[in-house]
């Protein structure tokens, strides 16, 4: 995994029916917000798509990429310095042919930073 225990650590994750939620804390001193922006750190939304797959990875216990995306929003700025601690929340559901689909947030008590759906292909290499 690319991001995970060195941008982001888990918390806590739990299985809510077909939803899993991970808490995670944002590494505000992760050399991407040197760059994006010095003063003004904020998560890149490729980071975030990231951290979605790597979570939606990390709850089926297999690899998996990105297939397609049908929708991707965002609706708030992430800044580790005053949101640095939110969950991911994940639908997820399997369709034929070694795909899943994905419904996702980011999110924490006061903000959505970003509603996405995808589908994902499992990997057959680990």
């Amino acid at each position: 995994m690319l991001f995970k225990d060195d941008f982001y650590i888990i918390e806590s994750s739990r299985v809510e029916e077909d939803t899993c939620i991970f808490s995670i804390k944002l590494n505000k001193d992760h050399i991407i917000y040197k760059g994006h922006f010095p003063g003004n750190p904020i998560t890149p939304g490729v980071v975030q798509i990231e951290i979605i797959k790597e979570l939606s990875s990390e709850s089926l216990k297999k690899l998996i990429s990105l297939d397609s995306m049908g929708n991707c929003k965002f609706l708030a700025i992430l800044n580790p310095n005053s949101d640095g601690q939110v969950d991911v929340v994940l639908k997820i559901s399997e369709l034929e042919d070694k795909k899943i689909k994905v419904i996702a947030q980011i999110q924490n008590k006061s903000n959505v930073y970003l509603k996405m759906n995808a589908v994902y292909t499992f990997n057959e290499k680990k």
